[in-house]
């Protein structure tokens, strides 16, 4: 079976996570992506290398795809790359605004020559604004956002961003992703691309369907009249925790939710999520606790009552939950339909039996670095083949195979070599006096 994108042809100018997470998943669904590189490579090749040009970041972010090394700095490496564009389908790029103007990728250049290509272009912060212009990674986006103040975790009195994943990295892919992806189904009718647009700061935004909806009849005058007196603070001068105990005066903080966490047991952790009291009270009742602010329909952990409720319990919860192991709380939760699941380092992951069931995880040759195992692509679809079974590409690898799909002769390759148009990691390496 053929993947749902067999036949559209990408060119991913991106770097990094957000555009290269996005085109990965455009080749998991069948894509044929050429990743344009610079001759060093995607700057994730140099951060923690396993191998000269090779880091374990960078395999996890651009399995199923080709690569060409260009110098965009000489005449030729822009020519180049704008064929490969023009050729393509779909054009994904992450450049601050401007740079594509200056190397002949922009969308009205490329659109020109190609009416049907979609030009997915993602920035830090959008074009307009006063942020237009910065660079931007997931730590800057989940800052300007909010996002890095939400669960209230400091070090040392400045907040901690969420480090286990990029969320606003993450979150833009799938963004770019979905947009490109509605792009290709309206071009099916109109015959014509599109520009699609997105940025870590409006995904940032998006990602926030919780903290950043507003009824405005209630919320406002309790805003506006936070956002006065941290005016009035940080005129004075303010530590970041006196802003968030400010904070705390206006919008209450949740407080602990005893039936959404991660307890210790016997001998390892258990997390349940009960999200209705009556999953609420089956955990009650299997803990043999009393607690009367489970009853009924409603429950509101900002609440004093459920605040202080939630304080008197917690010792004598934790200390029922270390009475058994994990397997025995997951069976006993498992009869009462609440909500539960080991919790698992992620170590244990690579031979775990439910992970090995679903087959969750691809095993790959790398050219590099030999045997690699990463998560494989998380869709199934019935009638098509999904997920890419070609590894992460060794910087340039395919840049002759690319080129001479544009049209070049072998004489033109090497010329393109010899003159420092094109690269490759073995070239680079011999330049570098370095061994693979």
């Amino acid at each position: 079976m053929a993947g749902p994108l067999a036949g559209i042809k990408v060119t991913d100018f991106t770097e990094y996570i957000a555009g290269p997470y996005c085109t990965m998943m455009l080749a998991d669904m069948g894509a044929d992506v050429v990743k344009v590189e610079r001759p060093e490579g995607d700057m994730w090749r140099h951060t923690a290398p396993v191998a000269p040009y090779e880091s374990q970041v960078f395999l996890g972010l651009n399995r199923g795809k080709r690569s060409i090394a260009l110098d965009m700095g000489l005449p030729d490496g822009r020519e180049i790359a704008r064929r490969l564009a023009v050729r393509a389908d779909v054009v994904v790029v992450n450049y601050r605004p401007g740079v594509t103007d200056r190397l002949g990728l922009d969308y009205e250049s490329l659109s020109k020559e190609n009416s049907r290509l979609v030009y997915c272009e993602n920035t830090a912060f959008g074009r307009k604004g006063p942020y237009a212009s910065r660079p931007g990674f997931d730590i800057l986006s989940q800052a300007a956002t909010g996002i890095i103040l939400y669960e209230n975790k400091t070090d040392r009195g400045t907040p901690t961003f969420i480090r286990t994943l990029a969320v606003t990295d993450l979150t833009t892919a799938m963004f770019m992703a979905w947009g490109i992806v509605n792009a290709l189904f309206a071009r099916s009718a109109s015959g014509r691309g599109q520009r699609v647009e997105t940025n870590l700061f409006a995904s940032g935004l998006a990602a926030q369907y919780r903290p950043l909806v507003s009824v405005e009849e209630r919320d406002r005058p309790v805003r506006e009249g936070f956002i006065q007196e941290l005016k009035k603070a940080r005129s004075r001068g303010t530590t970041h925790r006196e802003s968030a105990d400010l904070r705390g005066q206006y919008v209450p903080l949740r407080g602990r939710n005893n039936y959404y966490r991660v307890y210790e047991t016997k001998e390892a952790l258990i997390a349940i999520a009960c999200l209705n009291n009556r999953q609420r009270r089956a955990v009650r009742d299997a803990l043999d606790v009393d607690d009367a602010t489970v009853d009924g329909m409603t429950y509101d952990w900002t609440s004093a009552e459920v605040r202080e409720a939630h304080r008197q319990l917690t010792d004598s919860i934790e200390e029922n939950f270390r009475q058994r192991t994990t397997e025995e709380w997951l069976s006993a939760l498992d009869a009462v339909d609440v909500p539960c699941s080991v919790v698992n380092f992620p170590e244990e992951i690579f031979d775990n039996e439910h992970v090995n069931a679903n087959d969750l995880l691809l095993d790959l040759d790398h050219p590099v670095v030999g045997a690699l195992r990463l998560p494989r692509c998380p869709v199934q679809m019935g009638d098509s083949d999904v997920g890419s079974d070609l590894p992460p590409p060794p910087l340039g690898a395919h840049g002759d195979e690319v080129l001479r799909e544009l049209g070049y002769d072998e004489a033109a390759v090497t010329k393109l070599y010899d003159d420092g148009v094109l690269w490759t990691r073995e070239r680079l390496l011999a330049r570098d006096g370095q061994s693979a």
